[in-house]
């Protein structure tokens, strides 16, 4: 077993999350695809409060999900509540990286990991772009207060 306190210390964003009993399917687990729903929750969690909403307004510029990959390590049941933690670090002019895993409370263990790309993209020109200079600062802020 993982002590919550401990997995709450490793990554920037962490948010709760019920299981709700019809998020099971009849093998009555929660459905491989609500996982990918609870990283895209934890996902936007992140990026709102690094100001993306804000900026995006602003900017016309924002990510978009080139890809995602989850790796499945133990089913999730009702009642439960997960933690979504994530952390985030910019991989390129134009790209970043969140790397997520999914904390059941009940189990008291990793029930999941994801790794997704967002590709930084100009919603006025239609193409991708490089992430804005606030974005980058806020992204770099938050590697360094987890350090």
């Amino acid at each position: 077993m993982i002590d919550l306190a401990h997995f709450k210390q490793q990554y920037m964003e962490i948010m709760p999350v019920d299981v709700k009993w019809g998020e099971m399917d009849a093998f009555q687990h929660v459905n491989n695809t609500v996982y990918i729903r609870y990283f895209e929750d934890g996902r936007i969690n992140m990026l709102e409060h690094l100001g993306m909403g804000k900026d995006v307004k602003a900017s016309k510029k924002g990510p978009i999900l080139a890809s995602i990959t989850c790796d499945y390590l133990t089913p999730i049941t009702y009642p439960d509540t997960i933690y979504v933690g994530t952390n985030i670090k910019q991989t390129g002019a134009k790209k970043i990286t969140l790397e997520q895993v999914l904390f059941s409370k009940k189990q008291g263990k990793i029930a999941a990991k994801a790794s997704s790309l967002c590709v930084y993209y100009d919603y006025q020109a239609l193409t991708s772009c490089e992430v804005t200079e606030p974005i980058s600062q806020a992204i770099a802020q938050r590697i360094q207060s987890l350090a």
